[in-house]
């Protein structure tokens, strides 16, 4: 009887054993899903700073563009205030328009480059989540 006794408990170890394999079979295999869900959770988060920053660089661009061209044309003709002083009073008040309408070209630029900005960094928050 002892023997049979040990042969039940050997059968029904294995029994244990072979569901506590199977039971760790099923979690690796859950592991391996669950790794491969991060990885491309990483790759699309990759993907998804790389468009930010193309979008950066595109709107730092025409940001600069704007403001170099708004900046060259005050300096030009603040120049020509400067230097020229028997410029009529309809000249003096035709380059102050430009003046003032270059300025208030700049603040819309900085205005959009300041929502750009905002926009982007909640994107970029949300993204670290």
């Amino acid at each position: 009887m002892g023997t049979t006794a040990t042969l039940e408990q050997l059968k029904l170890a294995q029994k244990e054993l072979l569901l506590h394999h199977e039971e760790l079979e099923k979690c690796s295999h859950e592991l391996r899903i669950a790794e491969n869900k991060l990885k491309i959770g990483e790759e699309e988060k990759k993907e998804h700073i790389r468009q930010l920053n193309s979008d950066l660089e595109k709107m730092m661009f025409i940001v600069c563009h704007k403001v170099r061209k708004k900046v060259a044309n005050i300096l030009g003709i603040s120049t020509i205030l400067q230097t020229n002083e028997n410029l009529e009073i309809n000249d003096w008040k035709e380059m102050l328009d430009i003046i003032i309408k270059s300025a208030q070209s700049l603040n819309t630029a900085t205005e959009e480059l300041s929502k750009f900005i905002h926009i982007n960094r909640v994107d970029i928050e949300e993204t670290q989540d």
